[in-house]
């Protein structure tokens, strides 16, 4: 497969544009239909990794930790991410089970993974293996990684929720809000750039 860092080609009309640097603050976008093909991000490689191992933290704490603590009547239960999901789909509802499992699981994995795979060589200035395959896959996952879908319905549940029983939220739902922060953070990168860095490279 053949790639051509020096080219950007709209994902809406297929146009294709030389690829030029952006200052900060710019935004490129196609002269045919007008869809954004990049912005500009002051970040370097290394602060795109740094955002990436946060990621990782936070997503580890938000499914080791609780989410969710209630009580009703004297009874106590602390509900973590996989917890819930167990609990989900035990009730029968098997599809926001797995919806569930693929937007807060699955996919930001997939996403932070990806990403550290490609910036960990970047950084220490090599071509990272299987650096189209992964691109590819990057730009894949990313459009499925809805942390921010299962935030709100989190959100939703707690305050249905709040008249009915007592609630005390744990600190997996704050290390999932961070998520959704720093892969916001992440999306802003240009994945383009990735790109650019790999070919200076294999230069």
């Amino acid at each position: 497969m053949l790639t051509y860092p020096e080219l950007v080609v709209c994902e809406e009309c297929d146009a294709m544009h030389a690829w030029r640097p952006l200052r900060p603050g710019d935004v490129a976008r196609c002269t045919r239909c007008g869809a954004v093909l990049g912005r500009s991000h002051r970040l370097a490689i290394d602060g795109q990794l740094a955002l990436a191992v946060a990621a990782l933290v936070v997503f580890v704490i938000g499914n080791v930790s609780p989410i969710v603590t209630l009580e009703l009547r004297g009874l106590r239960s602390v509900l973590s991410l996989h917890e819930a999901l167990i609990e989900t789909w035990n009730t029968g509802q098997h599809a926001v089970a797995l919806i569930a499992a693929a937007t807060a699981f699955a996919f930001p994995l997939a996403v932070i993974a990806t990403r550290l795979w490609v910036l960990v060589p970047l950084a220490l200035r090599r071509r990272p293996p299987g650096i189209v395959p992964a691109l590819v896959m990057l730009h894949w996952v990313t459009r499925w990684s809805m942390v921010e879908v299962f935030m709100l319905g989190v959100l939703i549940a707690i305050v249905r929720s709040a008249g009915l029983a007592e609630l005390v939220l744990g600190p997996g739902l704050f290390g999932y809000a961070a998520l959704v922060v720093l892969l916001a953070a992440n999306q802003l990168t240009s994945e383009h750039r990735l790109w650019q860095r790999a070919g200076e490279l294999a230069a």
